[in-house]
């Protein structure tokens, strides 16, 4: 079983960015949409131990998925 490759973010564009918390706290965490050269977009999602993202979580979203993202956020 061989691992997925995360997106290069290097040249993406940052759309909208949330942080919940401070740099250090252990719940807290960050959320970071990005937009990709090839118009695809990209969650980000890491936080501390005990936030809902202990685990780097990068994902490739759809378009409309990342509009409902941005509307709730």
């Amino acid at each position: 079983m061989t691992k997925k490759k995360s997106p290069n973010l290097e040249n993406a564009t940052e759309i909208k960015k949330i942080v919940h918390g401070h740099f250090g706290d252990p719940h807290g965490y960050e959320e970071i949409l990005y937009r990709l050269r090839n118009n695809r977009y990209v969650l980000a999602q890491r936080g501390g131990v005990h936030s809902p993202f202990p685990e780097e979580n990068i994902q490739p979203i759809l378009k409309k998925d990342a509009m409902a993202w941005m509307e709730s956020h």
